[in-house]
């Protein structure tokens, strides 16, 4: 239809929107859909603009969220607004059937855990899928949200290995460590990590590591309690 319209010299325009790097992403390499398309790419939204997505919204229908839940909310979200609604519409939703205009750390935990089953399927089903097959998936879960904690999208076994002893307090030998992020980008299917270069990993779908952040919120007080 793309190519169609752009032959017929039409001034109907259609906008595509997705989760691609590219144009060529977007639509599969077509390259007869390629010739027809005008690329923009959006950046990730800053700390600023999700903090008044929140702010602006509990304030329109009464309700206040803690500062530590603003800032949670915003580190989960990772510049994707998408994950801000979705969380504090959850926060909202137990708010109002708690009787409460207030929202601290707990109604946050229970509303992360709804987040997580509202979330989109195929981010649930790569998550689900992946630790499902490995020996040691609780090892796994600390890797992967050590990783997802690292402040870009591409990260090395060395920024893994900070976050993990940052957040949870946990060295890996750099070996171990290695393998072990391989075994995660490795399969003949969709993995949850993919390696660009020689050393490095990254999230095959960008919005992972904000899922993972959601499903795997409550690991670092598991972890402190069995310290």
């Amino acid at each position: 239809m793309l190519k169609l319209l752009s032959d017929s010299k039409s001034d109907f325009k259609i906008i595509i929107v997705g989760i691609a790097k590219t144009g060529e992403e977007l639509t599969a390499g077509h390259p007869s859909v390629e010739r027809c398309l005008k690329e923009v790419l959006l950046q990730r939204m800053s700390d600023d603009s999700l903090r008044k997505i929140i702010l602006n919204g509990m304030k329109k229908i009464d309700l206040v969220l803690s500062d530590e839940a603003v800032e949670k909310i915003i580190n989960i979200s990772a510049g994707f607004p998408h994950f801000t609604h979705l969380i504090c519409l959850k926060c909202a939703e137990n708010a109002l059937t708690s009787h409460t205009k207030h929202i601290g750390e707990r109604c946050l935990e229970t509303s992360l855990k709804a987040s997580v089953e509202e979330s989109e399927g195929a981010l649930k089903r790569v998550f689900d899928t992946t630790l499902r097959n490995l020996s040691k998936p609780q090892e796994y879960r600390l890797l992967l949200l050590a990783a997802a904690n690292c402040k870009t999208p591409e990260f090395r076994i060395s920024e893994v290995n900070k976050k993990l002893d940052k957040i949870l307090n946990i060295t890996i030998d750099p070996n171990i460590l290695s393998r072990r992020l391989g075994t995660l980008a490795k399969g003949n299917r969709s993995t949850i990590l993919c390696k660009p270069a020689r050393g490095v990993f990254q999230f095959t779908d960008p919005r992972m590591p904000c899922f993972v952040k959601m499903a795997l919120n409550n690991e670092k007080m598991k972890t402190s309690n069995k310290n």
